[in-house]
């Protein structure tokens, strides 16, 4: 099986034309948290918006990117593949180099 692994960078448009296609009246920044832009071995992106979707919405929606998995009861992070199908039709695993999402928006959607 294919692995291919998406930079920060695509995954950063991937992450907004979600939200676009999903929200087209909120408007979202999306960006490389800063601490993490020298950073090799963590990468994070930020989320943030004022109005719209709630915040457990986006993160729903964003989940499917992060590439790690962490567990609150033993404070483990696991990497994590997700898997798509080529246009030839064949399945490849997607490595995203993101390992997780942050979003910062309202707790309870304004107007959903």
């Amino acid at each position: 099986m294919k692995t291919v692994i998406m930079s920060a960078e695509d995954t950063i448009e991937m992450v907004s034309e979600a939200l676009q296609k999903r929200y087209p009246a909120t408007v979202f920044a999306v960006r490389l948290e800063d601490s993490m832009e020298q950073e090799e071995d963590i990468c994070g992106l930020d989320v943030i918006w004022v109005d719209g979707p709630s915040r457990d919405r986006i993160e729903d929606l964003l989940d499917r990117f992060q590439g790690v998995n962490w567990d609150p009861t033993t404070g483990a992070l696991k990497s994590r593949s997700h898997f798509a199908v080529t246009p030839e039709g064949d399945l490849c695993r997607v490595l995203f180099n993101v390992d997780y999402i942050f979003c910062d928006g309202p707790m309870l959607a304004a107007s959903l």
